[in-house]
């Protein structure tokens, strides 16, 4: 989570950084991000203790693993060169993201389960303004894309350093 929040953190300021880029290279930075969060769910997925519950959260953290970095791949290869392509799948990544980060929580115990309920909401409502409103302006998309990824990377850094301290 820590890794996940870190990674997330560095890409809201790297968009922010350059809020003029072109499309391009925020398809670029993109990927790079889906690319980067996608492998680190699929390795979460390997790691931890067996049971039912663990069974569920690594299935369903090595599913959107995998459908992060097909994303990440699309953006990367020119798959999505326009306004409305990135905006579609940005969206896609925080609706799917915050689906999981809500469902982690549901069913995790501990303080961090309301601010991994509270970050599940709020990527959901993101991801639902990225994909109701994918004719977004260039400028607009760059900025609420990195404004998000700051929100959003902070809060998976708190609940990082929460868990650090809980018992095993």
């Amino acid at each position: 989570m820590l890794a996940l929040g870190s990674i997330t953190l560095v890409f809201g300021v790297a968009v922010l950084a350059w809020p003029a880029a072109t499309l391009r290279l925020l398809g670029v930075l993109l990927g790079g991000w889906l690319i980067a969060t996608g492998v680190l769910r699929i390795i979460r997925a390997f790691g931890g203790t067996q049971g039912a519950q663990q069974l569920f959260d690594r299935v369903l953290s090595g599913g959107l693993g995998i459908v992060l970095v097909v994303g990440g791949v699309a953006c990367i290869s020119s798959a999505a060169t326009g306004v409305v392509a990135l905006a579609v799948i940005l969206g896609l990544a925080w609706l799917l993201s915050g689906v999981a980060e809500l469902l982690f929580g549901l069913f995790s115990r501990g303080s961090g389960r309301v601010w991994l309920i509270a970050l599940g909401v709020a990527s959901i409502g993101v991801g639902l303004l990225f994909v109701a409103w994918p004719d977004i302006s260039p400028r607009t998309l760059v900025l609420l894309t990195g404004i998000t990824a700051l929100i959003l990377g902070a809060g998976e850094v708190t609940v990082a350093w929460q868990q650090r301290d809980r018992p095993a």
